[in-house]
């Protein structure tokens, strides 16, 4: 909702760095990878539906499944492991 009738609408997210992403206008300046890092290790992997004391976070699956493809495939290049570790990406 903008902050006067006659303003345009707004919609951003304060980010731990400090910096605003505006929602509707997103730049890629805007994006620190630590606030990425930070996040994703906060939300849970399979909604929380893991054994144990502590949830396994998005952060934790990304990293196990880039090192086990880095095992299995170890003449891949980099632009392989960084796929695997950014294999959900396109559903976040």
């Amino acid at each position: 909702m903008a902050d006067k009738p006659s303003a345009p609408p707004r919609a951003w997210q304060r980010m731990l760095s400090g910096r605003r992403l505006d929602l509707l206008d997103p730049s890629p300046l805007d994006v620190e990878i630590a606030d990425i890092a930070h996040g994703l290790a906060r939300v849970a992997r399979w909604n929380g539906q893991t054994r144990g004391d502590h949830a396994f976070s998005v952060a934790q699956h990304s990293l196990l499944v880039e090192e086990i493809f880095a095992r299995a495939a170890p003449t891949c290049s980099a632009e392989e492991r960084l796929a695997a570790l950014l294999h959900d990406a396109p559903n976040t």
